[in-house]
């Protein structure tokens, strides 16, 4: 057959060649439907739902419509709808709901508990993650078997252990430094220097650890529990929240800040490049998925909720997520910060098994190693 298509291609017996290639392209058809039925077959036997890549831009040309809850803040918004309306004319409006704090978290939760939501993808925000688990909101699509066949452009290795959920970005872990009241042969190289004695009490480490927790892959817990320990005993100024504790960093009341995300500085420096602060990348790098989202069990719109994560985490999706906040994109897609930094650099990667401890790790972290009350979440 392939030398008598080359044949076809020298224009060599036209009539015959336009039969054997029409035979051709309904034979390479009847094999694709043929193993895209088989598929469907082996996820049903799972309790799954597999579907083409055109029985979903089928379904969501019907729908026009999708409401999403995703982890991504307002800033990202606005870029990210006109993006996906850009790739999918078809889909006519994106209801965005807002979900912020420990308040709203918990509200998403028990509407969900109860039935009484109209998303139809949402972000189980990692806290409350092994809670999402327990009464299995999610549409049991096959994702992984549809990213392995090219029904969605979406790395496997984003995909979790459930087969549902995608961690569609990273949260890098870095070291920041004031470079108008450190000298350049003062600055700080990486997370040892928050022990070093010469910055005691004058740096700051935010009491939510997430940062810290993100290393246990790469140290283990022994070594992370003592590293947190040493870090109290060189009396750092505590404090919480990325962006206010940077803004303190910069007007001098501490000179380190260890364990900053970076797409936060990222952001700021992005708005104003005069901003002293300056980056450090620590080895190990700890990074840990973030922004997972998964198509709701009753959603109305679930072809529609489908393309949601198929555009994010596209290449294209990446990109305008890295756009607003540089360093949120996912390390598994090429181009991004976090997998440019990643490249070359020992990272300790919070994953599946990881990420879903984290909350627990660092509850551990501030009550066991620094001596906090204990409190809920």
């Amino acid at each position: 057959m392939r030398v008598r298509t080359i044949a076809c291609l020298l224009g060599i017996a036209l009539p015959v060649c336009v039969t054997l290639l029409l035979g051709f392209s309904v034979a390479m058809a009847q094999s694709s439907g043929a193993a895209a039925g088989k598929r469907k077959q082996e996820a049903a036997k799972k309790g799954m739902i597999y579907l083409t890549r055109e029985e979903i831009l089928e379904g969501a040309k019907k729908e026009g419509r999708v409401v999403v809850a995703p982890g991504h803040d307002e800033d990202t918004r606005t870029a990210l709808t006109q993006a996906f309306k850009k790739n999918y004319p078809f889909i006519k409006e994106i209801d965005w709901r807002i979900v912020q704090g420990n308040d709203g978290e918990q509200r998403q939760l028990l509407e969900m508990k109860a039935g009484r939501t109209t998303l139809d993808v949402f972000s189980p925000h990692a806290a409350y993650y092994n809670e999402y688990r327990k009464f299995n909101p999610f549409k049991k699509y096959d994702l992984k078997a549809m990213a392995q066949d090219g029904q969605l452009e979406v790395p496997l290795e984003m995909i979790d252990d459930t087969g549902v959920v995608a961690w569609l970005g990273s949260m890098v872990g870095v070291v920041l430094y004031n470079s108008k009241t450190v000298p350049p042969d003062k600055a700080p190289t990486g997370w040892e220097s928050c022990l070093d004695p010469q910055w005691k009490g004058k740096f700051t480490v935010d009491t939510k650890p997430i940062t810290l927790a993100h290393l246990l892959p790469r140290w283990g817990e022994e070594r992370l529990f003592d590293f947190a320990r040493k870090l109290k005993q060189n009396e750092p100024a505590w404090s919480r929240g990325g962006t206010a504790t940077i803004t303190r960093l910069v007007t001098g009341e501490f000179s380190l800040f260890c364990g900053a995300y970076l797409h936060t500085v990222q952001r700021l420096l992005k708005k104003d490049p005069t901003l002293p602060v300056k980056v450090v990348v620590p080895n190990p790098l700890g990074i840990g998925f973030l922004e997972p989202e998964a198509v709701y069990a009753d959603a109305k719109r679930p072809h529609a909720g489908l393309l949601w994560i198929d555009f994010l985490a596209s290449k294209r999706g990446q990109e305008v997520v890295d756009s607003v906040n540089p360093g949120r994109g996912s390390l598994l897609v090429e181009g991004t910060v976090a997998y440019k930094l990643s490249t070359g650099t020992t990272v300790s990667l919070c994953g599946p098994g990881c990420f879903d401890r984290a909350d627990q790790l660092m509850q551990r972290i501030a009550v066991e190693a620094w001596g906090f009350p204990k409190a809920g979440k």
